[in-house]
């Protein structure tokens, strides 16, 4: 317990120390690298659908002047015209995202004809230009100016033209930066080098956050669109319900359904013209038959003789019944007259009754029966004809609006394909902004 208070201040004055001495070690902040070359590898990562780059994009970038001008203006205070001068670039290696998903030859290049493009190593650049500040005494001498990378010249080639589909694979540039200053510009080489990368890195955020601007008010815009595309199709199926009323409004349906109830209609017509001619028949042929009945019984002496009879026993009836009602004669005279009247009845029915069935008179029933089924199948068919020609009437109704079905349901389809292209539109969209990456400047080494 004793030990341990000393040993603990110790080590505390020891920490201090430490401290302090690389306090002392570090150069103070506004103190400068007093550098004139510095190098490094850096490696640029980026989506190709956010922001293709290549070689060329990165060496232009890289001299414009908000990453080397804003440099050279902040770091080593001279002219941003001067900045492209004071470094040079020369890409290692880039890797292109093919259709696929791998990786392939950058967009427009051109590849051997019958070769299969995979990997593309880019072409070294050449040193870049040096040349000195104004004023300057330095003899580093000025390089060869730049020029495009060379390629060897195929006998044949086929420009890869086809747009990439959008993936979240990556490119990847690998370059060399190498800077090297005049002797009569400020020792800042490391300092500078360092802002040309943080400048670089901020110039492709900048394009990327602007890029992910553009996405979300595409994504709002397709959310919006896939609102209005389903309102419009819910608008479409409920005034195609109202239109068609739970019919089927299809018009080949519509006028095979005319053309059958045309079929019955006249079916029914026809045999109600039938129905009407026997009934007219019918009824003619027991008129006939009636007219001939009475002229035989008109004919017939027997009943001439029975009809006289019954007359007389019709009149002495009613002078029985005066008398009674006088009291000169009794109630059973009255009966004896009204027996002998009702035989006179019965002899004068059975006789016309005789004289009916040898001229015909019985068919006159059946001919009645007949003639009272015709009258029946009349009702019933000019029932039938009215409900067809009802029926009839809907159908043509129904055919008159098949035109405005037809094309409603021609809107609707284009409705349902409308929304069924904003809704893969937004997914796609949706998916865009939740994969992409913004790109990346990593500076792997430096001397």
């Amino acid at each position: 317990m004793k030990t341990t208070k000393p040993a603990t201040i110790l080590l505390a004055l020891v920490l201090l120390t430490a401290a302090a001495a690389q306090q002392a070690e570090k150069p103070e902040k506004n103190e400068i690298s007093n550098t004139r070359t510095a190098s490094c590898l850096f490696k640029i990562t980026t989506t190709e659908a956010v922001l293709p780059l290549n070689d060329f994009a990165v060496d232009y970038l890289l001299r414009s002047s908000g990453v080397a001008g804003k440099a050279a203006r902040e770091v080593l205070d001279i002219s941003p015209d001067m900045a492209s001068e004071l470094f040079e670039i020369e890409e290692i290696e880039s890797i292109y995202p093919d259709s696929a998903g791998g990786v392939g030859i950058p967009p427009g290049a051109t590849v051997p004809a019958g070769t299969s493009p995979t990997t593309s190593r880019a072409s070294v650049r050449p040193p870049t230009a040096r040349t000195a500040l104004p004023g300057s005494t330095s003899t580093t001498a000025t390089t060869p100016t730049r020029r495009p990378p060379t390629r060897p010249t195929p006998t044949r080639t086929t420009t890869v033209t086809q747009p990439l589909p959008f993936t979240t694979e990556q490119t990847i540039l690998l370059f060399r930066l190498h800077v090297g200053l005049p002797d009569d510009a400020k020792p800042a080489a490391e300092e500078f080098m360092n802002s040309l990368i943080d400048n670089l890195r901020s110039a492709l955020r900048g394009a990327f956050d602007e890029y992910s601007e553009k996405l979300k008010h595409q994504l709002n815009l397709a959310a919006e669109e896939a609102t209005l595309a389903e309102e419009e199709l819910v608008g479409k199926q409920a005034e195609l319900r109202h239109i068609s009323g739970s019919h089927d409004l299809s018009r080949y349906a519509i006028l095979r359904d005319i053309s059958s109830l045309r079929q019955k209609l006249q079916t029914a017509k026809m045999e109600q013209a039938s129905n009407k001619a026997l009934m007219e028949a019918t009824t003619k042929r027991i008129a006939q038959i009636e007219a001939d009945l009475k002229e035989e019984i008109g004919k017939d002496r027997v009943t001439d003789e029975l009809q006289r009879m019954f007359e007389l026993q019709l009149d002495r009836l009613q002078r029985t019944k005066k008398l009674v009602q006088q009291g000169s004669v009794s109630s059973a005279e009255l009966a004896d007259a009204e027996e002998k009247l009702a035989r006179a009845r019965i002899e004068l029915a059975k006789r016309r009754e005789e004289l009916s069935k040898s001229a015909g008179g019985d068919r006159i029933n059946s001919l009645n029966q007949q003639l009272s089924d015709y009258s029946i199948q009349v009702t019933r068919a000019e029932a039938e004809i009215l409900n067809l020609e009802n029926q009839l009437t809907d159908a043509e109704s129904l055919l008159a609006i098949t035109d405005s079905y037809e094309l409603l349901s021609l809107k609707m389809d284009i409705a349902k394909q409308n929304l069924e292209e904003t809704l893969l539109w937004r997914a796609r969209l949706g998916r865009n902004a939740r994969s992409i990456q913004p790109p990346d400047v990593t500076v792997i080494g430096a001397e």
